[in-house]
């Protein structure tokens, strides 16, 4: 029984690898089951069995990837921000959260498949597009925008905290999610400990001064 159970474990994971991969580099309309299970090398029925189908099988996809990007950054970034905390401890928090998301997944094999299918499937609408934003992205976004707003004395619930909060975003996950383009046009090879070392020392630059100019701004 013990051989079974790890066999139909080891099957679960080989499909949510292979669909993964096949999702985000093809699409999903263009990937057949039948395709995702030859490459992980599983009967066709196993994706029916573990996942329902199809549509089951890419939200096992999002649901790993949600949990990757929550190995990688802290299950904390999900979380309200204390009700005492400091203004100087919400700059130093933002901050150390912001370049936490320069650095690319390391550590993983499929590292570069995450990525590709999040970039896919956030740039159009669909159950893995809802998943992620729901439970991740939504969650990511409303704490950054309470460290921005108790950082520079400002209401987080205002339109003006939560745009700036994707521009915080918007910088720090072009590196992550665009690296390659990066390296090629600062003539990188590779993305390593020294290359993120000066994406992050900009960064603080920039971030520092978003608080900084966002406080000295009159409220509207």
């Amino acid at each position: 029984m013990t051989e079974t159970l790890q066999g139909a474990a080891a099957t679960r994971q080989a499909i949510i690898d292979t669909a993964l991969r096949l999702f985000g580099e093809y699409g999903y309309n263009a990937v057949s089951t039948r395709k995702i299970a030859e490459h992980a090398n599983a009967n066709i029925g196993s994706i029916a069995y573990h996942f329902g189908g199809k549509p089951g099988l890419l939200r096992a996809c999002a649901l790993y990837v949600i949990e990757a990007a929550e190995e990688s950054l802290g299950k904390g970034i999900l979380d309200a921000i204390p009700d005492d905390m400091l203004p100087e401890e919400a700059r130093t928090d933002l901050i150390h959260t912001v370049l936490l998301m320069v650095t690319p997944i390391t550590g993983r094999d499929d590292a570069e498949a995450i990525s590709t299918f999040m970039m896919r499937h956030l740039a159009q609408p669909s159950d893995a597009f809802d998943l992620i934003y729901d439970q991740y992205l939504a969650p990511l976004h409303k704490h950054l925008q309470q460290l921005l707003a108790r950082a520079a004395h400002r209401d987080p619930e205002s339109e003006e905290t939560r745009v700036l909060t994707f521009t915080l975003l918007g910088q720090s996950m072009y590196f992550r999610l665009c690296r390659h383009i990066v390296r090629r046009s600062m003539h990188w090879e590779s993305f390593g400990p020294a290359e993120c070392s000066q994406v992050r020392a900009a960064l603080e630059i920039s971030i520092n001064s978003l608080i900084d100019a966002y406080a000295l701004e009159p409220a509207a």
